[in-house]
């Protein structure tokens, strides 16, 4: 058999698609058909039942998480459904009652984390961005952070990883200063990621010494992983939860969209729509814009790893990171 790293898109699609029918086994699905979906980090297969339901197969990279981490996921979608009525991406119940499957077939290398959701209708937030949508987003984020602080503590088995760093992922590579890549970024440019950071670690440490007031976040809400449907919102995509707090939530949210001309009207409506159910958990000046220039400056680096042509995008992100530190001086 060939080794999986040598074959074309098309062939480990086709070993995936093997794998995938082998984690639908443990469910209790009458599966009419198993199609390829995307690649997003991980892999996804659209599913219909004989009866017609839809779902959705992730089949997690291995790079980008962990088990710990899709355990955190799991736990806080499953507290979800239970305690509110918000539209999210909902994890289907294996025959047994668990929700992950590990699952490994010839030809694919290690074991691979499965979980089956059930598909979510609409188009992305994207296509329709407005005011309206956007109160609507700040509602449905001011509820997540109540439902969040209602599960204060966490289980002891519940570990999920903190936004207490510019690279805070597990066993990130950090390249932008390296004899590797001194090619994509000149010195200029990595003296400004460096104050970006001396900065940053500032204001996270600030944040990380208030312990009782940690929370489980979404981590990465922004408008490709909502969905509109018949005026609802839909929000998926909770891989990335962490334990922070609320403001690294709504710097998140509200670093997407800033080069639109009616960027700081949306960022009125989301926050209207936050503070009509709980306090803005802005705390200071320049702080949310502290922590969008440490998503820029994770970005750029995780850019420079996997993009053949990134040098425009770092040229673009240093002058916004150049800007960031006039602006608090």
């Amino acid at each position: 058999m060939k080794p999986y790293s040598e074959l074309t898109r098309l062939g480990k699609l086709r070993r995936l698609h093997r794998l995938a029918v082998k984690a639908l086994e443990n469910y209790a699905l009458d599966v009419k058909w198993i199609k390829f979906f995307t690649i997003e980090t991980n892999t996804m297969f659209k599913v219909q039942s004989l009866e017609g339901e839809n779902f959705v197969l992730r089949i997690y990279s291995d790079e980008e998480t962990t088990l710990t981490e899709n355990q955190t996921e799991i736990f806080w979608l499953h507290a979800l459904m239970r305690d509110t009525d918000l539209r999210i991406s909902e994890p289907v119940a294996r025959k047994d009652g668990e929700f992950i499957s590990i699952v490994n077939v010839p030809g694919v290398p290690g074991d691979k984390r499965c979980v089956l959701f059930r598909w979510i209708p609409g188009r992305v937030l994207e296509n329709y961005l407005n005011p309206g949508n956007y109160f609507q987003l700040g509602v449905v984020m001011a509820r997540l952070h109540d439902h969040a602080e209602s599960l204060r503590p966490l289980p002891p088995s519940i570990q999920p990883k903190k936004w207490d760093r510019a690279f805070y992922y597990p066993d990130e590579p950090v390249v932008y200063n390296t004899a590797a890549y001194q090619h994509l970024f000149p010195p200029d440019c990595i003296s400004i990621i460096d104050q970006v950071i001396s900065i940053a670690d500032e204001e996270f440490a600030r944040l990380y010494a208030d312990r009782a007031r940690q929370i489980i976040i979404h981590g990465d809400l922004h408008f490709w992983n909502v969905h509109v449907y018949r005026g609802q919102l839909y929000i998926f995509d909770f891989e990335d939860v962490m334990l922070g707090y609320p403001v690294q939530d709504v710097a998140i949210t509200l670093y997407y969209g800033r080069d639109r001309d009616d960027y700081h009207q949306l960022r009125g409506a989301f926050k209207e729509g936050y503070t009509s159910l709980r306090p803005w958990p802005v705390a200071r000046q320049g702080q949310l814009e502290t922590l969008m220039a440490a998503r820029s400056v994770n970005f750029v680096n995780y850019v420079a790893r996997i993009d053949s042509s990134p040098e425009d995008y770092i040229k673009e992100r240093c002058a916004d990171l150049r800007d960031f530190l006039k602006s608090i001086r």
